[in-house]
């Protein structure tokens, strides 16, 4: 592992760093990483991997997926709609 980074009070995507939470080793028992835990802007609290955070892997505790999944589906429902009434 090289040199810590404290990245707390850093934002990546929705996240606010507030502090280290501790190692999370990886199945392979041979990766170490450092975990962070986070506040969205939604309130949750997560603990996430600093690489994910770093590298833009993780933006949000699960919130924003389900917005893309919620306007991904009305949309989907309004083309529907739409092709039902021939529009």
């Amino acid at each position: 592992m090289g040199k810590l980074i404290d990245i707390t009070g850093q934002r990546f995507g929705r996240l606010t760093v507030l502090g280290r939470a501790g190692i999370y080793r990886a199945p392979d028992q041979e990766t170490i990483c450092l975990t962070w835990r986070c506040r969205c802007d939604c309130g949750n609290e997560t603990v996430v991997i600093g690489n994910n955070l770093k590298h833009g892997y993780t933006k949000s505790c699960g919130c924003l997926r389900k917005e893309i999944a919620s306007e991904r589906m009305r949309a989907y429902h309004d083309k529907r709609q739409r092709t039902a009434n021939g529009i």
